[in-house]
């Protein structure tokens, strides 16, 4: 590993372990002060327009903070009451995202190291050769919503229909994050007897481990997706070279005879 990525790493950790120690320590205030924010969006007329707003402007890469936002989302409105903010969102961001990639040709501006360049254009070979359906598996997969439509939008073997039906269908994935939102805030009320604080921390956990192994399960088979649709059209590729070099040994034969 390369002292870069290891610094990173190390950075990473100390940044999650301050923010760990920061919540312990004032976990009572931090909580009473999301909830007072909380119960002010939820009685505010047209709060989530704003963040249904939040949500478009975070799923367009590269900026950050989409997961935040529609967890956020169920925090706030619960669940399902946040569910069509955050899917709403999440389907009109991709659009705009798509036509601000293919307006402006964002890809000039992306620089990939090797290994991420071969992964992308292991990806780019999968979804030619897989279709729609490929397109379907990388959206589900826990690949980041504003990643994979940069990744999509540059594609240009992907046509707008695909992209459209493609982040409709898998928008609602969103919903799971909404849930997430939901039991953070039950998990936040102070009014809630000890034995609910209980059923919503042990419901919340199994549901995340849970999810946490779908998603694992959906990245594995989408990267072995990529690798076997990229290894066929490289045998594909190979073949038909072989094919012309044979042929242009062959034709000179047939000329001397």
């Amino acid at each position: 590993m390369k002292k870069k990525s290891i610094a990173t790493i190390g950075v990473v950790l100390v940044f999650l372990f301050l923010l760990i120690y920061t919540f312990a320590l004032y976990r009572r205030a931090i909580l009473e002060l999301i909830q007072t924010v909380a119960v002010e969006l939820r009685t505010t007329p047209y709060s989530s327009i704003l963040l249904t707003a939040l949500i478009i402007l975070t799923s367009i890469p590269p900026l950050l903070g989409f997961t935040f936002s529609t967890t956020i989302t169920g925090f706030i409105y619960g669940f399902p009451g946040g569910v069509l903010p955050a899917v709403s969102g999440a389907f009109i961001g991709a659009s705009v995202a798509f036509a601000l990639i293919r307006k402006y040709n964002f890809s000039r501006f992306i620089k990939l190291s090797p290994s991420k360049q071969e992964k992308y254009v292991a990806i780019q070979e999968a979804i030619e050769q897989g279709g729609f359906k490929m397109m379907i598996l990388i959206r589900l997969s826990p690949i980041p919503w504003p990643i994979t439509n940069m990744l999509l939008s540059i594609i240009t073997t992907v046509s707008i229909q695909q992209y459209m039906l493609s982040a409709l269908l898998a928008s609602f994935k969103v919903s799971l994050d909404v849930w997430i939102g939901s039991q953070l805030a039950d998990l936040s009320n102070p009014d809630l007897p000890p034995s609910a604080h209980r059923i919503a921390m042990a419901t919340m956990g199994c549901g995340i481990l849970i999810l946490v192994a779908v998603a694992w399960w959906l990245y594995r088979l989408t990267m072995e997706k990529v690798k076997e649709m990229a290894s066929r059209k490289k045998n594909e590729k190979t073949y038909h070279e072989t094919l012309i070099t044979m042929d242009s040994v062959v034709q000179p034969s047939k000329k001397e005879i």
